[in-house]
């Protein structure tokens, strides 16, 4: 199937999900660390967000200080982010399309959402976020470890999930950066369970796209 093929069914998914997927994630976040470490990286500023979903890390990012705005290519997902945080300002945008915002944001958060992007793609959604920051505007980027894409279609608790899955090797997605622009100034690598790990980068972009 076409790449863009599944990149839409992946957001069709979130969309009929956006609801049960966000209680679920919503329990215990377990990247309040990286919100302390980015507030160290970068104490104060403009950020976005891409990959919103209901709302989760806009909570914290707006109780660091942050001037926040969210994005989403999920309409389902922008919807309950913006019930869940009235505080937050919040797009329906795909990564592709954020520099439509005409904003120079000092700082970006994307936490498991270019896992999503087809690997064909990536360096047009890495380009469009590099032009949405300001040069010296640092970011975290999650990602899982591994090879290849995957469609993965499961049934989980109340939820039928089809969605795109992109892996990433360490040096593969760090070279990645370096050719939009960006450099890795922190790096940790966290086991999940026994099938996945995660890659949590902290960026600063360095350079044009």
């Amino acid at each position: 199937m076409n790449p863009d093929d599944l990149e839409a069914k992946t957001i069709a998914n979130y969309d009929a999900n956006a609801h049960s997927w966000t209680t679920a994630h919503a329990v215990v976040n377990h990247w309040i660390w990286a919100v302390e470490k980015l507030k160290t990286l970068l104490p104060a500023g403009k950020v976005l967000e891409i990959g919103c979903g209901g709302g989760r890390d806009a909570a914290e990012l707006l109780l660091a200080g942050y001037d926040y705005t969210g994005t989403d290519a999920s309409q389902g997902m922008v919807s309950v982010a913006q019930t869940n945080v009235p505080a937050g300002v919040f797009k329906h945008l795909s990564v592709y399309d954020v520099e439509t915002l005409n904003t120079k944001f000092d700082g970006f958060w994307a936490c498991n959402v270019l896992l999503h992007i087809p690997k064909q793609r990536i360096g047009e959604a890495l380009t469009a976020l590099n032009h949405s920051l300001k040069q010296g505007a640092v970011g975290m980027i999650a990602l899982k470890n591994g090879d290849g894409e995957d469609f993965e279609v499961r049934d989980i608790e109340d939820r039928h999930e089809e969605r795109l899955f992109v892996y990433w090797r360490k040096g593969e997605f760090t070279d990645t950066l370096a050719q939009y622009g960006f450099h890795v100034t922190d790096y940790r690598h966290i086991p999940v369970d026994k099938r996945t790990s995660q890659h949590v980068f902290f960026v600063v972009k360095d350079a044009e796209a």
